[in-house]
């Protein structure tokens, strides 16, 4: 089936057909849940209930130009079966109730109406330390718990992984890539000038990490854990859309992480307290740099984000990812 919310009849008979709802279940409503970018993703309500209906399709939902690998939906479901039963994880999961790898679509519960972090990218208030403890609680449970199990799957997720190294290690740090930096943010093409592209050796060291992140490890990631996959609900904070997940280096989930809650407005160094109190030990030399390519990649990339940040905010975060990189700019 290609799930189309203007379709009602034909949803409505793909969930009969697979015994996820009744006969006196009618569906009456499908509407887009949330502004994910990688899958289109419905709320399908019946007379009875509400359901989280995604699909994985053969290109990025929110750029269609951009191929994605279709198989990224069996991956997540992998995930939840994998992860559902660990003991401060699965609990901060929404339930997966079906997956049908020939359509590619999975049958989520829906944990209610609920917001997703990216408004702490407005500054206009802290993300509260309780949630971010819990956060990343559920961070080393999985890292650790993932290096205890054994698994089915083996997480490899390689042709997400690809597509996930091209957008941060490689595409923004080509000078020659064609995204008109200009038309994200005037000013923002002049910085890229002066700073990234001034270094012909910063290539060299994204890539070098992206090696690091490209290699096999032992400890399953979540993947993509930033304030788009955190989501508060009135049952608590879940943690959704694990599609890039694999087994890697713990250090690229804090890395990720640590960029996005200096964009949320938390300096560097309290973030690493945090990581300190909440996760433990960490490699936090690796944490860093996978961290500095982060702001980069979201600053001169294509996933951007909807912060609230001038040119010169943007410098300064800029100057403190190539620092970390060991790559000093002149004032």
């Amino acid at each position: 089936m290609h799930l189309d919310k203007d379709q009602l009849p034909e949803i409505e008979n793909w969930l009969l057909d697979h015994q996820i709802i009744a006969g006196n279940e009618p569906v009456i409503s499908a509407e887009k849940a949330g502004e994910g970018n990688m899958n289109y993703t419905l709320r399908v309500k019946t007379t009875e209930r509400s359901l989280i209906l995604k699909q994985a399709r053969p290109y990025v939902e929110k750029y269609p130009t951009i191929p994605a690998p279709i198989e990224r939906a069996d991956m997540e479901a992998a995930f939840f079966a994998a992860t559902s039963s660990w003991e401060r994880v699965g609990g901060m999961l929404p339930k997966s109730l079906y997956f049908s790898p020939e359509d590619h679509l999975q049958v989520i519960e829906d944990l209610g109406e609920g917001t997703d972090f990216t408004a702490y990218y407005a500054q206009k208030e802290a993300l509260p330390e309780s949630d971010l403890a819990h956060l990343l609680v559920f961070l080393r449970t999985l890292h650790q718990q993932s290096r205890e199990t054994p698994s089915a799957t083996n997480f490899q997720n390689r042709a997400m992984r690809e597509l996930n190294h091209f957008h941060i290690f490689d595409f923004p740090f080509q000078q020659e890539n064609g995204l008109n930096l200009e038309a994200i943010q005037p000013g923002l093409q002049s910085l890229a000038e002066r700073t990234i592209f001034s270094h012909p050796t910063l290539r060299t060291k994204t890539l070098a990490l992206g090696q690091i992140y490209l290699a096999d490890g032992d400890t399953l990631l979540h993947g993509d854990f930033f304030p788009g996959s955190w989501l508060r609900t009135r049952r608590g904070v879940f943690v959704i859309d694990p599609e890039f997940c694999f087994r890697g280096t713990p250090a690229f989930d804090l890395g990720v992480c640590l960029a996005h809650l200096c964009f949320c407005g938390m300096t560097w160094s309290a973030a690493l307290d945090c990581f300190n109190t909440h996760y433990g030990e960490f490699d936090a030399a690796a944490c860093q740099d996978f961290a500095a390519v982060e702001i980069l990649r979201r600053f001169f990339g294509v996933a951007q984000l909807p912060l609230d940040m001038g040119i010169p905010e943007k410098e300064t975060l800029t100057r403190l990812a190539m620092e970390q990189l060991g790559l000093e700019l002149e004032l």
